[in-house]
């Protein structure tokens, strides 16, 4: 029998996915928990999860629409309470039963923070010591957290797929949702199913926030004790971690791997470390897991579970912490283009937690389109606020800079700064921002690591601040503490927003603004006079039926180009507000004058320098001319590929047979000697660039005599006789 399971599953291995799926699910179904499957288990792991489609299941690849008979059988096998699952817990019936996972196929973030010993108490049972050396050398999982961690290192570890922005619908995206729906449920009344109540395999956490061997430094932002109020009960609490269990692998390991940040640079060279790059499906399922832990932290005050409770309310705190520096690396890192919306819509809403109190997963996970959301900012929230200065302040001054140097005539730049703008323009939020900066900056005159630092005595400058009739002196303290515990460089300075010397910086970019509205204007008023003035005439119809004039794709860019300047208006009016800056003043004439100033200013007397530089590349070249071969030039979108490089070949042999006959004729002094020169290319020099020994540029000049040519041309079909006696092309006396 044994030796007939372990066939099974190998023949198993070699079926076409589809059928592999059915017979797999078969196996599950019929099989009890036994040694052989316990061996086999791994496999298929690797199976389900190696980097190649050729091998793996491909679950970045498989879409909805690509494959939608694939990609339900796919969700119907690895869905939470789907084969895979029931095989999990078959083998949870053996408590003993364990997999290692190597330490260096995590990010390397989380390797060193579990080397160094300030890990979570989560990982404590699961660390393998090398006997020898004592170092940390892999984790030992049971199978259902050698699962998850294997399905979180997928997203991470597998960079052989190119990212595409098609495979957003995928199963991998959808089964993302799918687990932070059932392991981690929002109603407080929902049980994680199935009740497995036999497995006792998890030691009991007595204070989960400390690290492994050592206690960690008291936090104000951290609760002290994720087990509950109370530890004497220790029978109760292996019973209770017993039921939340799942929920808290789920969480933990999708935080620690997903938003884990690339490193570049470390002392163990010699080590094997992964390269993780965030691509933007990493980025997009990031964001559905901090609006979920949103959603899921909302209701920690409902939940009857002591437990349970604590668990919801941790998952914020650890969130909020990894997701800071995750954030500021991918602002960092990002490249200047349209692309960084995915980045600014997961820190948005990562500062808006308002937003998510409701369930709004389902709403990703069906593709559904996300509905306004009634719930605002208030009194409440101060405290998230507080506990999370550092990422409204401190991305927001990284963020800015970048509207510096982007387009904003752009249907994509404009709604990412109007996005921008109109979030933090809500009600409250920049005003408790300002009184706290300002009681941080007072009190402290910027925030430097030392170990006199404390911040628990709260001086009566910090009891002065309030806003809306809320006292803020504590958390002013808190807001001290998150800039202290998030930024750990020594020389950290917090360096505040709202001051009169960045008011001049505030200026400059309203001006900037207000500047692309203008000139998105007057984009409109002439690709609107463009589209007017076609003339609808035969030559028109004939070119739109050749498919060399479209006007679809001009028409979209239009209706997209109309918007630009309500969203770049709505922009000024959002970021005078923010800053405090008052509209009439701004906006002055001289505005434009001082923009073209720059074009002929010494950088040495310009603080916008390399701004104008920029704009200088950025704008429509006037002065550059193609010097190559005509013919050869790219083929423009008013061009049709096929009649472009079907003529060119035609032209081609009609040259080389005829390119004698061709110079005579352009030679000729008479009638047809004037038509042939209408007809053909006149002689040119055409210029080529070749590089010499010391890789430097040369240009070469080769002069082309005249030949036919179709590319300008291509409604000559018929070429007038030439005279009599030129070689076969017909002649008249």
């Amino acid at each position: 029998m044994a030796q007939d399971l372990m066939s099974q599953f190998y023949t198993c291995f070699n079926l076409p996915l589809q059928e592999r799926l059915l017979e797999l699910t078969r196996i599950v179904d019929q099989t009890g928990p036994n040694k052989d499957l316990q061996s086999l288990f791994p496999q298929l792991i690797n199976n389900i999860f190696a980097p190649s489609f050729n091998n793996g299941w491909g679950l970045k690849t498989v879409t909805v629409d690509g494959n939608k008979n694939l990609y339900d059988m796919l969700l119907a096998f690895l869905e939470p309470q789907g084969p895979m699952f029931q095989l999990c817990y078959k083998l949870l019936s053996d408590q003993q039963l364990k997999y290692n996972l190597p330490l260096n196929v995590l990010p390397l973030d989380l390797q060193m923070t579990l080397e160094r010993g300030r890990c979570p108490q989560f990982y404590a049972d699961l660390l393998t010591v090398d006997s020898q050396s004592l170092n940390i050398v892999g984790l030992t999982l049971n199978p259902f957290d050698y699962y998850i961690f294997n399905f979180a290192l997928h997203l991470v570890n597998n960079c052989q797929y190119k990212s595409s922005w098609e495979n957003w619908n995928s199963v991998y995206f959808a089964l993302a949702c799918d687990y932070l729906m059932h392991f981690l449920p929002t109603d407080p009344n929902v049980p994680v199913l199935p009740h497995i109540p036999h497995y006792t395999g998890k030691m009991p956490m007595v204070a989960p926030l400390q690290t492994v061997n050592r206690p960690l430094s008291q936090s104000l932002l951290l609760i002290p004790d994720l087990s509950g109020i109370s530890n004497q009960h220790s029978a109760s609490q292996t019973q209770t971690r017993n039921e939340v269990w799942r929920s808290e692998t789920v969480l933990q390991v999708f935080i620690d791997i997903w938003i884990s940040i690339e490193q570049t640079t470390s002392g163990n060279i010699d080590r094997n470390y992964p390269t993780i790059s965030s691509s933007p499906e990493r980025v997009r399922t990031v964001r559905v897991l901090v609006k979920h832990i949103h959603s899921f932290s909302a209701k920690y005050l409902s939940d009857p579970a002591t437990r349970s409770s604590a668990l919801r309310k941790y998952a914020r705190q650890i969130m909020c912490a990894r997701a800071y520096h995750y954030l500021k690396h991918l602002v960092t890192t990002w490249p200047l283009d349209a692309s960084f919306r995915l980045v600014m819509e997961l820190w948005l809403s990562l500062i808006q937690p308002w937003r998510y109190t409701n369930d709004t997963i389902s709403q990703e996970r069906n593709q559904i389109q996300e509905e306004a959301n009634s719930n605002s900012l208030d009194a409440s929230y101060t405290s998230f606020i507080a506990e999370n200065f550092p990422s409204y302040t401190c991305i927001f001054q990284l963020v800015l800079p970048r509207f510096m140097w982007l387009d904003l005539t752009t249907y994509k730049n404009a709604v990412m700064l109007f996005r921008l703008g109109k979030v933090f323009s809500q009600q409250h939020l920049v005003p408790i921002l300002w009184n706290l900066e300002r009681a941080i900056t007072d009190t402290a005159s910027g925030l430097h690591h030392s170990a006199e630092n404390n911040y628990n005595n709260n001086s009566t400058l910090d009891q002065s601040y309030t806003y809306n009739g809320i006292a803020l002196y504590k958390w002013v303290t808190i807001a001290k503490q998150a800039l202290s515990e998030l930024n750990l460089s020594a020389n950290f300075e917090y360096n505040p927003i709202w001051t009169e010397n960045r008011k001049t910086l505030a200026m400059e970019f309203v001006k900037k603004i207000h500047t692309a509205k203008i000139a998105a204007e007057k984009n409109v008023e002439e690709l609107d006079k463009k589209l007017n003035c076609q003339n609808p005439g035969i030559w028109t119809m004939i070119k739109q039926w050749l498919l060399i004039a479209n006007n679809d794709e001009d028409i979209l860019v239009f209706e997209e180009l109309k918007k630009v300047p309500a969203y770049l208006n709505n922009s000024i009016h959002y970021f005078c507000h923010i800053f405090g800056l008052n509209e009439n003043m701004l906006i002055t004439p001289e505005m434009d004058v001082e923009e073209v100033s720059q074009e002929t200013s010494s950088f040495a007397n310009s603080s916008n320098f390399a701004l104008s530089i920029t704009n200088k590349l950025r704008s429509k070249a006037t002065t550059v001319h193609y010097m190559g071969d005509p013919d050869l030039m790219p083929i423009g979108s008013y061009e049709n590929t096929i009649l472009v490089r079907m003529f060119y070949q035609i032209a081609s042999r009609l040259n080389e047979i005829y390119g004698q006959e061709f110079s005579t004729l352009w030679n000729r002094n008479d009638f047809w000697g004037y038509v042939w020169r209408e007809i053909l290319q006149k002689p040119c020099t055409i210029h080529t660039y070749t590089k010499n020994v010391t890789n430097h540029n040369n240009i070469k000049d080769r002069l082309d005599k005249e030949r036919l040519t179709t590319r300008m041309a291509l409604w000559v079909v018929y070429l007038p006789p030439a005279p009599e006696g030129v070689g076969s092309i017909p002649t008249t006396g």
